[in-house]
């Protein structure tokens, strides 16, 4: 079963979220979903886009700022889980048949460079 809709979702919605506690409760839901879908292993973990959702929005309500030189690694989970819940990342539009696995396609090209 893949992660729900629902906890794409939440990721999305943490990145405005005010209260630190909140997300430190709901971290372990979050990697409990994770780990029932296969994700095993310390790295793979940590590196789960909704992870870094979470946990970027930990530091910037801990510090004040998020930086962490994390730049293109947040956007690319950020329009991640756009994709996950339907919409595109980039457009104010629902993803269309195919598009997603076209976008995950040139996002791999461009890592690949």
């Amino acid at each position: 079963m893949p992660i729900s809709q629902k906890t794409w979702q939440k990721g999305l919605d943490s990145q405005s979220a005010c209260n630190l506690s909140g997300l430190a409760l709901f971290l372990p839901r979050l990697l409990d979903e994770i780990r029932a879908n296969g994700v095993h292993g310390t790295d793979a973990l940590n590196t789960h886009p909704l992870v870094r959702l979470i946990v970027a929005q930990m530091a910037y309500l801990a510090y004040g700022t998020f930086d962490c030189g994390a730049g293109n690694l947040w956007h690319r989970a950020y329009q991640l889980a756009e994709m996950e819940t339907g919409r595109h990342p980039l457009l104010e539009r629902q993803l269309e048949p195919g598009e997603k696995e076209r976008i995950l396609a040139l996002w791999e090209k461009e890592e690949q460079c």
